[in-house]
């Protein structure tokens, strides 16, 4: 860590390393500039530190084939196999990876492959040199210079012309190319090899180790040999490309996005640009001196480059050049402040080495006594060009060009921040206090909460001081109380500059945070933005007006949104270095940067990358059972696709491991998820890898997650999955279970209903029957009473008729009117005695009784009575005694009416049963008839269209003068057939 403060040995209180570095600029020519270079060795989990071969798998991770096994790097970590874990040899030549996932490795002794983890052996007995998979997916590859393909897990051997094959390699669309000794070029073709470009004999005779096929230019073909250099095959013609005196032996070539040439040798890389320029890469400018067996360039456009013994590096680009020596010495020493003065010469104050300057030819080291070997708090030049110094234990110094002065006397504690206001006063910081000078008078300003470390003149009158416990104003030399800004509060500001409208805090820990001076509004910018680091000790601006900040894990860029009113992390390569608090400035067109070991020149227009998003793929899905570890299982996710994989309802628990994987910057990862059908919205940006669910309730999900590195976003990654429900919460059983609750509802009603009504059913039953005999006996006692009353009146009169002479007619008048009202009486009792009689409820008693009561009404009136359709099943009809009256008197009326006003000769009554249940009961008779619209309706006819109202039945009426008259009853009655 490196950290702003000098430091107070009698407090004790801040543990503060003061971090300087050291920074030249290559527009100055300076020598031992250092390249951006980051190394992969044993320390960091390579299994064996001689890479022979590197290859990209489908989820963006290297392989590296070592003397020592392979190992499988994603960024941060090594995952390595030897023969201990199944591998043929530790000796690994080639890789490749076909369609389904499968990784074959091709060692000295055959060919291993991986699947789900286990490695197996497919081929052994010969040593395997190539492997190469095609655009069809089949893996081709070269044992003992013969050429062999993998079908079905079998090694299928070819022959081209008979002779040896040197290398194979395909072209930007997956056609193979093979060199044949002696040959030539031949190219696969519908699973034939032709002969694709003859090579001239004095290359033919040559050991050609690499071809490769230009990515920009078609046609174009690279010859690497292994010790005549490199050459191009362009149009049919061959011709050098690259030697380099003093270089026997070359390994290998690739190609990176801008079509600049890579080329390994047996000390460093070459680098040759589209212009023809060389470069060197060495153990001078951050490789190595060894042997480069193999560069690489991934899918993200990094370049990998293996050294003998030094493992693997990856080139981070130009963005960035360290430079740590000039002219044999060593420059590399922390560096606490950078200025340019009136000359342009640069000065650099370091921590223990005091100060150095660089005039453009030189660099010496200031031998002055304030400054030799002693720590440099910070170096500033103000508007005039006049340079300010602090140093420890000897107060502020200042060069005014021409000579040092020392401006302040050494205090208890030491200055740490300048700065200069509108007017020209400076304003510096001690520990606890300010100090403001101006025209050769001196004021102190104290009383601030927490210790200083920054200092910003934004007008005339007003300063912004950086403290430990966030920001405090001063105004017009005094400290503004009532000034607050809440969102720093207790934040540690390490520096501070105005950009746009906004105020920019570099804090410790709480990243970037910006101010609006015009609409007071606070943003935050973190690691999960794109930045390096959460620590941000330094700021500055170059004349784009980009803004850079130096932080505690690398120098990030940052452009400003107008449309957004926001920032956005420039994406380039990361370079893993600790800034200084304060130690940036920018200078003639680069920003320079102070380290804790080293120089850094900041290129403000560096060449445009054409960077790739991370990658990411869901590596295990475990599913735990609720009751039964020993169901525990993992899922196959190269066999699901993007199904829904079916779980049981106890399988509700479950682990998803994911790994992201971005190159570029790996430290940068992080990841987003949701469980679809649960979550609404992704997580926040979080570390982990693995996640888990417990107790899901069934239903139907979809598991997403996606990794951001540096503002980029990967590829959305998934897993559905859906838990069956047990049967008792599945919807049909729901709906059967509501169904069969519903019907026991329903059951349960109806049986209480049933009875209640059966009760009753059974109360009316004792009623009707406890009636049947009051009525019986009704009928029996008023039988006997009455009836035997009626029939002494009667014979009482026939005996007074007898004792009655002839001659008094009055008496004998009034004795037969005694008489036929007594049988008038005595046969309406008959019909009363009858209704009471519960025999006569039903249809055939009725119907009999009517037609008794017809046949009795006509006798001896000239009159012919019929009754038809009285069928003996009307018995099994049992009716109510109301409709038995009803009825009965209904018929007495007809049949009186037919009798007074018909003056019919025949009279017929047919009882006919229909198809509804429907009983008609038909009366005709050929009497005189009238015409029914004319005739007024009597009493009569009135009271039977009553009384078969309540009977429910209907009435209907049909006459013509002449041709009698036809009435009809219909009944619905239900009868038993």
């Amino acid at each position: 860590m490196l950290i702003l403060y000098y430091m107070c040995s009698k407090l004790s209180i801040i543990k503060i390393n003061f971090i300087v570095s050291f920074i030249l600029l290559f527009s100055l020519k300076l020598s031992a500039q250092s390249y951006n270079f980051t190394n992969y060795s044993l320390k960091d989990g390579l299994p064996q530190s001689q890479v022979m071969v590197i290859f990209q798998a489908k989820d963006r991770t290297l392989w590296l084939g070592t003397f020592g096994g392979v190992s499988n790097f994603d960024g941060r970590q090594f995952t390595s196999y030897s023969k201990a874990d199944g591998l043929g040899s530790n000796s690994v030549n080639c890789i490749a990876e076909d369609n389904q996932g499968q990784v074959f490795f091709g060692t000295e002794t055959g060919i291993s492959i991986l699947k789900r983890g286990k490695i197996s052996t497919l081929f052994s007995g010969k040593g395997v040199s190539h492997l190469l998979k095609d655009k069809e997916g089949v893996i081709w590859g070269i044992s003992e210079h013969k050429l062999f393909k993998i079908v079905k897990d079998k090694i299928i051997s070819y022959s081209i012309a008979g002779k040896n094959i040197h290398t194979i390699n395909s072209d930007s669309s997956g056609n193979l190319y093979a060199v044949v000794s002696g040959s030539g070029i031949y190219q696969l073709k519908n699973n034939n090899w032709a002969i694709y470009q003859e090579l001239p004999p004095a290359i033919n005779t040559l050991s050609i180790r690499k071809i490769l096929f230009d990515k920009t230019v078609k046609n174009k073909i690279y010859l690497l040999t292994y010790r005549s250099g490199i050459y191009v095959l362009e149009n049919g013609i061959v011709k050098p490309f690259f030697k380099k005196a003093g270089i026997d032996t070359y390994y290998s070539i690739a190609q990176d996005h801008r079509g600049n040439m890579w080329v390994g040798s047996e000390k460093g890389a070459y680098f040759i640009n589209k212009t023809g320029a060389v470069i060197n890469f060495n153990g001078e400018n951050g490789l190595s001196d060894n042997q480069v067996n193999e560069i690489f360039s991934d899918a993200e456009n990094n370049i990998w480059i293996s050294c003998f013994s030094d493992g693997i590096y990856k080139y981070e680009g130009d963005a960035f050049i360290r430079y740590n020596r000039f002219k044999g010495k060593n420059l590399a020493y922390p560096i606490s402040g950078i200025a340019a003065d009136k000359n342009d010469n640069l000065w650099f104050g370091t921590f223990n080495k005091g100060v150095f300057k660089y005039d453009g030819k030189d660099v010496q080291n200031v031998d002055i006594p304030a400054f030799k070997d002693k720590k440099i708090y910070f170096v500033y030049a103000d508007r005039a060009k006049n340079v300010w110094f602090s140093t420890y234990g000897q107060g502020i110094w200042k060069y005014n060009g021409q000579k040092f002065s020392q401006v302040l006397k050494p205090e208890r504690f030491d200055n740490s921040a300048i700065a200069e206001d509108e007017e020209g006063g400076i304003w510096i910081n001690g520990l606890m206090w300010t100090t403001y000078l101006k025209d050769g008078k001196t004021e102190r300003i104290s009383g601030f909460d927490g210790y200083l470390s920054c200092i910003y003149p934004l007008t005339k009158d007003s300063v912004f001081l950086g403290t430990s416990n966030g920001i405090t104003l001063i105004k017009n030399k005094k400290i503004d109380k009532t000034f607050h800004i809440k969102s720093l509060s207790n934040v540690y500001v390490l520096s501070i500059i105005k950009h746009h409208d906004n105020l920019i805090f570099a804090t410790l820990g709480d990243g970037i945070i910006t101010w609006n001076l015009k609409t007071k509004a606070i943003k935050r910018y973190v690691v999960a933005n794109g930045l390096n680091s959460n620590d941000i000790y330094s700021l500055a601006t170059d004349k784009k007006n980009n803004l850079w900040a130096g932080t505690g894990r690398g120098i990030n860029k940052l452009t400003f949104n107008k449309q957004q009113q926001s920032y956005e992390v420039f994406r380039d390569h990361p370079l893993i270095v600790e800034c200084n608090q304060n130690a940036i400035i920018n200078y003639k067109n680069s920003i320079l940067v102070g380290t804790i070991n080293g120089l850094i020149q900041c290129k403000t227009n560096p060449t445009t990358e054409n960077k790739k998003n991370p990658f990411i793929h869901i590596q295990q899905v475990s599913v735990f059972h609720k009751n039964d570890r020993a169901k525990d299982i993992s899922i196959d996710l190269s066999k699901i696709g993007h199904k829904f994989y079916k779980l049981n309802y106890s399988q509700n628990h479950i682990s998803i491991s994911f790994k992201g994987v971005y190159l570029t910057n790996p430290e940068s990862v992080l990841y987003r998820y949701k469980l679809v059908g649960v979550d609404n919205d992704f997580s926040k940006p979080v570390p982990n890898t693995e996640i888990e669910y417990s107790a899901i309730r069934p239903g139907s999900y979809t598991f997403q997650v996606y990794a951001i590195a540096n503002g980029q976003q990967s590829n959305i990654e998934q897993f559905s999955f859906t838990i069956v429900p047990p049967y008792y919460d599945t919807v049909i059983f729901k709906i059967i279970a509501f169904l069969v609750l519903i019907f026991l509802i329903w059951l349960i009603f109806y049986l209480i209903f049933k009875t209640r009504e059966r009760k009753k059913h059974q109360f009316e039953k004792l009623k009707l029957k406890e009636q049947e005999k009051i009525r019986k006996q009704t009928a029996e006692d008023f039988h006997d009473d009455i009836g035997n009353k009626l029939t002494r009146i009667n014979v009482l009169s026939e005996i007074l008729d007898k004792k009655v002479s002839g001659a008094e007619k009055e008496q004998k008048e009034l004795i037969r009117l005694i008489r036929e009202n007594a049988g008038l009486l005595y046969t309406g009792t008959k019909d009363i005695l009858w209704a009471l009689d519960p025999h006569s409820d039903n249809l055939f008693e009725i119907l009999m009784h009517i037609k008794n009561f017809g046949v009795d009404l006509f006798q001896n009136t000239g009159v012919t009575f019929k009754m038809e359709g009285v069928l003996s099943k009307y018995q099994k009809l049992h009716l109510s005694m109301e409709f038995n009256r009803n009825l009965t008197l209904i018929f007495k009326e007809m049949l009186n009416n037919v009798l007074k006003h018909a003056k019919a000769s025949q009279v017929l009554i047919m009882v006919i049963e229909t198809d509804h249940d429907t009983v008609n009961i038909l009366t005709t008779d050929d009497g005189a008839g009238f015409d029914i619209e004319t005739v007024q309706k009597g009493r009569g006819l009135n009271n039977i269209q009553t009384r078969c109202k309540r009977i429910k039945s209907t009435f209907q009426i049909s006459s013509v003068k002449g041709k009698g008259t036809t009435t009809t009853i219909s009944t619905r009655i239900p009868v038993t057939k």
